[in-house]
């Protein structure tokens, strides 16, 4: 299938039109976009978010321009899980960190935040190496991943940042705003199937050079 991306030359040139509009080109988009809204703000259950984010993945890999099924549930339960322990194994010590930095007057705070946003950019390719490998071994190869992220540096920071503002938007949604807080739900469902799709194009251009 076509790609959501323009790749040429070793260059990815995005359509920011077609990146966002996409997951509505799917014939099922609004079921699927739906189903995944209402487990994303579901604790546990989640997890099947984050699965389905790891599929999406593989879809970008391939170059696919629609939305992932909803089926395997348990693979989708697994792969999120692996997904959790990954964040969280990576996001311990920063954290514990961060909030020892954080009482010191004046730049705690914000040398806190640096550390944590620095250790949180690893993240996502781990994630992905993880969705392409189906190892979580692969998920701990600093030395990969570095080199995978370097080769895409510039499209990786880009979309780390976006899906950042994405997601600190959406949770500011869902806790914010009583009684219609399932549109966070919908919105960090959005980018993040947006998100995924896109690491796994720049993963694929990252592989390929």
């Amino acid at each position: 299938m076509q790609s959501v991306y323009n790749i040429s030359r070793g260059e990815i040139m995005t359509d920011l039109k077609q990146l966002l509009g996409f997951p509505f080109e799917d014939r099922e988009w609004l079921v699927k976009m739906l189903l995944g809204s209402v487990i994303t703000i579901i604790p546990i259950l989640n997890f099947l978010s984050l699965g389905y984010f790891v599929r999406s993945i593989n879809y970008g890999w391939r170059g696919r321009r629609n939305l992932p099924d909803w089926d395997n549930w348990s693979e989708l339960f697994r792969d999120g899980f692996m997904v959790f322990v990954i964040s969280l194994a990576y996001l311990a010590i920063p954290l514990v960190l961060g909030s020892l930095i954080a009482i010191i007057p004046g730049i705690g705070i914000v040398l806190a935040s640096i550390i944590i946003f620095i250790m949180g950019l690893i993240i996502p390719m781990a994630i992905a190496n993880y969705a392409m490998r189906r190892n979580i071994k692969d998920a701990f190869s600093l030395g990969e991943i570095f080199y995978l992220a370097s080769r895409v540096f510039n499209f990786y920071v880009l979309g780390y940042l976006a899906a950042t503002v994405g997601l600190i938007l959406g949770v500011a949604l869902l806790l914010g705003i009583p009684f219609v807080g399932f549109i966070g739900g919908v919105f960090i469902f959005y980018c993040g199937v947006i998100f995924s799709n896109f690491l796994g194009v720049i993963y694929h251009q990252a592989t390929m050079r």
